[in-house]
């Protein structure tokens, strides 16, 4: 009759311990799950902060041009013409975040012949790493 108490008393223990453990599993999952999309909440708004001081960069690059500058570069694909005066399709900001400099650039994009003529600006994060 012991021996049956001990078998009936170890079955409770590794039960018990078998729902303890199911119980923890689902909560780490529930904070690992939550700790993710709190991660890529983050990233994805400093992405968009990022992308956004580069568009007030362009803004006031391109605020300096002549309107008649500005509608023939704007119908070529021109970002901005540098110092050798070659005209170049793409710009890069360095914009600080957090401590470090992270590169973002703007591109012209020609827009394909389903979406019409002209062009498109595309941003892209560089040092993506960094946030």
């Amino acid at each position: 009759m012991k021996n049956n108490k001990k078998g009936a008393a170890l079955m409770q223990v590794l039960l018990i311990t078998i729902i303890l453990a199911g119980i923890c599993t689902m909560l780490l999952r529930a904070s690992l799950s939550r700790t993710t999309s709190a991660r890529k909440t983050r990233r994805t708004v400093s992405g968009q902060v990022l992308i956004q001081s580069c568009m007030a960069e362009i803004n006031t690059l391109w605020s300096k041009k002549s309107p008649e500058k500005f509608t023939q570069d704007l119908a070529n694909g021109v970002m901005y013409t540098n110092a050798a005066g070659e005209n170049q399709s793409s710009y890069t900001c360095s914009i600080s975040h957090g401590g470090t400099t992270v590169r973002v650039q703007a591109s012209m994009r020609a827009r394909s012949a389903v979406n019409g003529s002209g062009y498109d600006i595309v941003y892209e994060v560089l040092d993506s790493d960094v946030l």
